[in-house]
């Protein structure tokens, strides 16, 4: 009867720590994903930036009717800037869904 008892006590034992297990890798990978998102968010809040930098630059460059904005230095390199940011967040968001995508 000890021995029977002592099986199934077991048994439920081996039953938690597989639970344990799973619930502690799903909680690694939710948290990678929050991370990477949060990364995510700072980088578009990054990229609102310099699109103000560059509002306020054509606003400077108004009353010069003889300046390209487009061949403005500034703008160029904020543009390329942005451009940058634009595809680590693609990056970003595509390691996001392809590590919460692990568990299927």
């Amino acid at each position: 009867m000890f021995k029977k008892l002592y099986e199934t006590f077991k048994g439920g034992i081996e039953k938690i720590r597989w639970f344990a297990t799973i619930l502690s890798e799903r909680i690694k990978i939710e948290i990678a994903v929050i991370k990477l998102l949060y990364e995510s968010k700072e980088m578009d809040r990054k990229k609102d930036e310099l699109l103000k930098k560059i509002g306020r630059r054509v606003f400077d460059l108004k009353g010069h009717t003889d300046r390209n904005i487009f061949r403005d230095k500034l703008v160029i390199d904020t543009l390329a800037e942005i451009e940058e940011i634009e595809t680590g967040i693609d990056e970003l968001k595509q390691k996001a869904s392809g590590i919460s995508g692990l568990e299927d």
